[in-house]
């Protein structure tokens, strides 16, 4: 979803933005494929936080300036599985393009960039998609409604949100534990 991210998909006056189509490099093959999302819920639009925001303004103002290789003359084209219709990836409106190369982002070049950050802090390497486990987990920590993250992470069934997803961490349980006590101790 994130490599597949093109500039129609962001709303600036609403502040969102859309999946509705995807991405991937078929190494094998050295194609660039699109597609739809993986699921009729993995169709959503996301709220932007400020940051997120503030990121992709960012993004775009430079988009004229930036390196550009021949593949984003490609325009592919995929089947929109809520419609049926056929949809048009526009690779020069990638939102997300390697700055040395020109080149779409591969799906492995996030992780690469990832192990070595995570060897820089001296920390386990994880990939790109551990990030979306530790997006769930901190969502419904912060007080999240499980619903809510089930929509923003584009899952059909509550289950995978909570049960693939968010996980309990020791900060978690005790912090239950502490706000059990509070809201008892109140009580009594």
């Amino acid at each position: 979803e994130l490599i597949g991210l093109t500039w129609d998909a962001i709303d600036w006056k609403k502040r969102t933005l859309t999946v509705s189509k995807t991405l991937e490099y078929r190494h094998n093959t050295k194609v660039w494929r699109a597609g739809p999302p993986k699921s009729k819920s993995s169709y959503r639009t996301i709220p932007l936080t400020n940051r997120a925001y503030d990121v992709l303004r960012s993004c775009y103002a430079e988009r004229h300036t930036r390196k550009e290789s021949d593949s984003l003359s490609q325009i592919l084209e995929y089947i929109d599985r809520r419609t049926g219709q056929t949809g048009y990836l526009l690779m020069r409106d990638l939102v997300f393009i390697n700055y040395r190369t020109g080149e779409p982002a591969k799906n492995s070049s996030y992780d690469t960039h990832l192990y070595k950050l995570c060897d820089e802090a001296k920390i386990k390497r994880f990939c790109m998609h551990a990030l979306r486990h530790t997006y769930a987990t901190r969502a419904i920590e912060s007080g999240m409604q499980p619903k809510v993250l089930q929509k923003l992470l584009g899952h059909a069934s509550i289950k995978t949100t909570m049960d693939r997803y968010v996980h309990v961490t020791d900060t978690s349980l005790t912090n239950a534990v502490k706000q059990f006590e509070r809201s008892t101790n109140i009580a009594s």
